[in-house]
């Protein structure tokens, strides 16, 4: 625990720090606030805070050996109190004769109080009977340090005052404890002068104190009220001078920012060893950077890479430290070659067998000239060789950065694979999407007849045909399906809903209705579920008489 904490609790226990004094009326105790060794605890003189009513007449202490039992002999006893006006405070009284005990420690002290009117009191209270530390000559070398030179040596030296004889001797052979507030505290040993030297670097560029404390082995005080030396760096100016300001690259490859970084010290510029410089990108949208942040070496030289999305600066600056100033921005413009991608494709086949495919163009910052903002939809059998451009389309409507839609539709084959392409130019790089695969089964509706033929009106004509569905091994039976009946009366261009007929195992069906005029008759798959493609049957023409 630091020592000093105990400069306020020997105040306390000197009785400085009066509570309020009880106003005069009839036969009021006097009151004892406190007992303490005063600043000075080496001169082994006794204080003894007290007040009554009427003045304070007589004042007896009786000492206890620390750790005593209650019923213990006393130690000792002084009743030479004389007031004393030097700390500042009333109604406080000081031995004239030093105590000079055997043991240091805290001893137990009843007092007894006696004022003009003869009212009396006995309180009990402690006194520290302990040795008194005195610390000289603190100094630190340097008390400016500066790049060049960033070593501080601490020295001072302590003696000791011991109230059992009131001599006062160097500090010997003693720990001290050096708090340093911008740098590690530190612990060290005095010599046989009693004085101590340490050395530390300063690790923060603000001002900052020393205090040395005193830790002897027996109980103590260290009398002088912290005692410390103020230390502060000096900073010095920085410099950057870059190799080039301005920078090609292409997307995807690091942009080199190089340099070198310079100190100002002994009215010179100087290189700057062991010095970070950061290099921040800025590519103007507010967003967070990217950054590199290479370290000087001996002769100042500094080199980063930075992998930028888009064209922009690079802010380069060395940065502050414990003695170093913060220097001005420099500047290297970087400038990149677009890197586009496609990204987000999907390719959807319809029941028609038409597909849709669609995602996002991204060119980053710039937007394409029209006769390049183009994308091809491409279509390969197997997804790795001969593709071919089935539909050209121009992406629209989106942010450059994020993502422009494009999106086209048309006629396809029943399965396959499909992919984006964006061929570039000289401003921005060719890409492709990802593959995307397609597929539905195709279907048919075999041996499709509406009979009788002709048929009477009002009598019923059946329609009847098989449904079946393409597997590896040929055209398969497709049942349990809903083929819907479709009538076309002569002259005219609308088709009719006549009803539903659910396919058989087999993938046969078939569906009666009545018969009312001439026209076309016809079964389709019309609604398929999503892995299957639509078919009709054969038209068969039916007269009605």
């Amino acid at each position: 625990m630091r020592r000093r904490l105990a400069l306020a609790c020997a105040s306390v226990a000197a009785g400085l720090l009066l509570g309020p004094v009880p106003a005069a009326h009839a036969a009021v105790a006097p009151v004892l606030y406190g007992v303490g060794s005063g600043d000075h605890p080496g001169e082994g003189l006794v204080w003894v805070s007290a007040s009554s009513d009427t003045a304070i007449t007589s004042i007896t202490a009786h000492l206890y050996a620390p750790g005593s039992a209650a019923d213990a002999q006393e130690v000792t006893e002084v009743s030479d109190f004389t007031p004393d006006s030097s700390t500042g405070f009333a109604n406080t009284w000081r031995t004239t004769a030093p105590l000079r005990l055997a043991d240091l420690g805290t001893y137990r002290v009843v007092v007894d109080l006696t004022d003009a009117d003869g009212d009396t009191t006995t309180a009990e209270s402690t006194y520290q009977y302990e040795l008194e530390a005195n610390l000289t000559d603190l100094q630190a070398t340097p008390q400016s340090p500066d790049y060049e030179h960033q070593g501080v040596t601490v020295s001072g030296g302590f003696t000791v005052t011991d109230p059992r004889t009131g001599e006062t001797t160097p500090a010997a052979g003693t720990e001290v404890d050096l708090e340093i507030s911008n740098g590690d505290d530190k612990t060290t040993t005095t010599g046989t002068d009693g004085r101590f030297t340490t050395a530390y670097t300063v690790t923060d560029p603000s001002s900052g104190t020393v205090n040395a404390w005193l830790r002897p082995a027996e109980p103590w005080y260290q009398s002088r009220a912290n005692e410390s030396v103020e230390v502060r760096a000096v900073q010095s100016q920085t410099r950057v001078t870059l190799d080039s300001t301005d920078v090609y690259v292409k997307a995807g490859q690091p942009a080199t920012v190089s340099g070198t970084a310079e100190v100002y010290v002994g009215d010179a510029w100087k290189p700057l060893a062991g010095a970070v410089v950061d290099e921040v990108w800025d590519g103007g949208d507010g967003g967070p950077g990217v950054a590199s942040r290479p370290v000087t070496g001996a002769d100042g030289r500094f080199a980063g890479n930075l992998t930028v999305p888009r064209t922009g600066r690079v802010d380069v600056q060395v940065r502050t430290g414990t003695y170093l100033k913060y220097s001005g921005y420099q500047t290297v413009n970087v400038y990149v070659a677009n890197k586009t991608s496609l990204t987000s494709f999907t390719a959807t086949l319809n029941k028609y067998s038409e597909l849709t495919a669609k995602g996002l163009l991204i060119t980053g910052k710039q937007m394409p000239s029209d006769a390049v903002n183009k994308v091809e939809l491409q279509y390969s059998a197997d997804g790795k060789t001969g593709w071919q451009t089935m539909k050209t389309v121009t992406p629209s409507g989106g942010e450059t950065e994020t993502g422009v839609p494009f999106k086209g539709t048309f006629d396809a084959p029943y399965k396959g694979y499909y992919r984006a392409h964006f061929k570039g130019s000289r401003d921005f790089q060719e890409s492709y999407s990802s593959i995307a695969h397609a597929q539905r089964t195709p279907t048919r509706i075999v041996d499709g007849n509406a009979s009788p033929e002709p048929v009477r009106k009002g009598r019923t004509i059946t329609y009847k045909g098989k449904l079946q569905h393409s597997t590896s091994s040929g055209w398969k039976a497709y049942g349990g399906q809903k083929v819907k009946i479709l009538f076309r009366p002569k002259g005219s261009s609308t088709w009719y809903d006549m009803g539903n007929a659910t396919t058989r195992t087999d993938g046969t069906f078939s569906k009666g209705c009545t018969a009312s005029k001439d026209g076309t008759w016809v079964a389709v798959l019309l609604y398929p579920d999503s892995t299957h493609l639509v078919s009709s049957g054969r038209e068969d023409y039916v007269d009605v008489t």
